[in-house]
């Protein structure tokens, strides 16, 4: 019960903090407008962390995928075109991905940490290369998108609910869950390991794709700094929920559900009462150090992530 604790403590103090405008109508549709996108990636990255895997691309994952639905969207193509591909470049990424590490054998982490290498070197070397700022020309079939609320909270809960079913009440979630706990054990028991960390991150790179177009609806434009630090949000985000980083029978889609709203609350009303952005980074970074620190103090009998 101590994320849910950590929400509601989150809620209060920031909404007695701001005299109520925390939960002003303006506030709540820039709440869910930031939500929508971190809940996305986190519920994805669930079926990575679960089997104890690790993934830190996804920050240069989402900037490449938007730029590619620029660049297709610029050339004449429709939204419904630019939005498939973004998703085939965010799956093609998470694919190779995921082949690294398991023809490899490699770290789910190393083999993640090469694909953002890649991926931030693409958009920086397109963005500082480029005569022009890369961004949408006609922006509107975006901008509609985006200030859509009806369709982004069904979103949310379309996600969410797709994202809990898969999870809890299929056998991929469980396999999931039991290699995370003992891979060899999982294995001996009739799980197909390899096959299920794809489908795994087949699930991921599907849901960064749709979370790349809902970022690129806010913005509408890509810069070097796109999805920096997306990463450490999700990290972050999951920990507050109370996620296992290093995965097994106690991972929970309620994690995903409980610290996106955590830290979307957190850095708004960090934001509301004047706190300034390097600060909020700060605090960020304090709370990952934080939950490391009490990682490393685990029995010896558990492991960190893979």
């Amino acid at each position: 019960m101590i994320q849910y604790a950590g929400l509601v403590l989150v809620l209060l103090v920031f909404t007695l903090m701001t005299d109520g405008a925390l939960l002003s109508e303006f506030n709540v549709r820039t709440i869910l407008k930031q939500l929508v996108i971190l809940f996305t990636i986190t519920v994805g990255m669930i079926f990575i962390f679960s089997h104890g895997g690790m993934d830190i691309s996804v920050g240069a994952v989402l900037a490449l995928s938007s730029m590619a639905a620029i660049y297709t969207m610029n050339a004449g193509a429709p939204l419904v075109l630019g939005i498939l591909v973004a998703l085939i470049v965010s799956v093609t990424c998470y694919m190779v991905n995921v082949l690294i590490a398991n023809q490899f054998g490699l770290m789910a982490a190393i083999a993640s940490l090469a694909i953002m290498i890649v991926s931030r070197g693409i958009v920086t070397y397109q963005v500082s290369t480029s005569v022009t700022k890369i961004a949408l020309v006609d922006v509107k079939p975006l901008r509609e998108l985006g200030r859509n609320m009806p369709l982004i909270v069904t979103i949310i809960v379309l996600v969410g609910v797709v994202g809990y079913v898969l999870f809890h009440l299929t056998k991929m979630g469980k396999q999931n869950k039991a290699i995370g706990d003992n891979t060899l054990a999982a294995s001996q028991s009739g799980v197909r390991v390899k096959r299920t960390k794809v489908i795994a991150y087949l699930l991921a790179g599907i849901l960064v794709g749709v979370a790349s177009i809902l970022s690129l609806s806010r913005s509408a434009v890509i810069s070097e700094n796109t999805g920096m630090g997306l990463e450490m949000d999700v990290i972050v985000a999951l920990i507050l929920g109370g996620m296992a980083l290093n995965g097994g029978s106690r991972s929970r889609m309620s994690s995903a559900f409980v610290g996106s709203i955590t830290l979307v609350l957190l850095n708004n009303g960090l934001v509301m009462v004047g706190v300034p952005p390097e600060v909020v980074s700060l605090v960020k970074g304090m709370i990952f150090l934080v939950v490391v620190f009490l990682l490393l103090r685990r029995p010896a009998t558990e492991v960190m992530p893979r």
